[in-house]
């Protein structure tokens, strides 16, 4: 076998040429596929997956979040790297594990088949709920991403007077004081009394709840810019259109 060069970034695992040795996978497949990871780790993935793992039809690669609190980055790399050494002992461990910043990566055969080819599994190593919350991604039936989404929270936050940090949730702009964590906390500081998380799961949802608001156009400005650069707007035009009550709908119909 060719050796294989690992690389900090997202696509890890290539070959002396630089082609990768992993693909995406489908839906359907990651579920199944995580299982078979899980009974080398001993650890919990199906209920962990961020981004759009498991949400678009296809996945560029698995990331999934681990628990930092409870699972040690080394250990779990060493187990990892035990499995690789015993069932590929021919191979570089490299070939197999790697690890770069908070995670671990494997390459990871799809439903625990070598023959049906390989994806990239990105163990993520952190506050698993937070993750969840500020990594959340987006389906087949947007135009907008999870990036999308975040870029729209951070310029209701800053309209608001506060910044959003994937890493430390809402902060006092003027002070660099830590507000909250909490994502329900977040929801009615940015959208309003009674807000709740499920209100900010993605661009759709949150214009939902805060269209009408004397603010809006302030509060969206920085978003509109900064989605003007990738070919999108927000989805009020059709909001405007449609009324309130089916402009999703109707938005989904545009994306078929």
């Amino acid at each position: 076998m060719a050796r294989q060069l690992v690389s900090e970034g997202g696509n890890i695992f290539k070959n002396d040429d630089g082609t990768l040795v992993t693909q995406r996978i489908n839906k359907a497949d990651v579920d199944p596929t995580l299982a078979w990871v899980e009974a080398i780790t001993g650890i919990p993935h199906k209920d962990f997956k961020l981004g759009s793992t498991g949400i678009r039809a296809t996945s560029g690669d698995m990331d999934i979040a681990v628990n930092q609190a409870e699972v040690d980055k080394g250990e779990l790399y060493n187990k990892l790297a035990a499995w690789a050494q015993k069932n590929h002992p021919d191979d570089d461990v490299r070939q197999w594990v790697a690890k770069s910043g908070i995670s671990v990566h494997l390459k990871t055969p799809i439903n625990g088949d070598n023959e049906q080819g390989f994806v990239q599994t990105d163990l993520m190593f952190g506050d698993p709920d937070w993750m969840k919350f500020t990594m959340k991604g987006a389906g087949d039936d947007t135009p907008y991403k999870g990036v999308h989404r975040n870029i729209l929270i951070a310029s209701i936050a800053k309209g608001r007077g506060y910044k959003f940090s994937p890493k430390n949730g809402l902060v006092n702009r003027e002070t660099n004081e830590i507000v909250t964590k909490e994502p329900d906390q977040i929801a009615d500081i940015l959208l309003g009394k009674g807000a709740k998380r499920a209100d900010l799961d993605s661009v759709e949802t949150i214009i939902t709840k805060l269209k009408g608001s004397p603010e809006f156009e302030a509060l969206t400005a920085d978003a509109k810019e900064y989605f003007a650069k990738d070919n999108l707007t927000l989805p009020e035009s059709v909001y405007a259109e449609v009324g309130t009550t089916d402009w999703f709908s109707q938005l989904s119909e545009r994306l078929k």
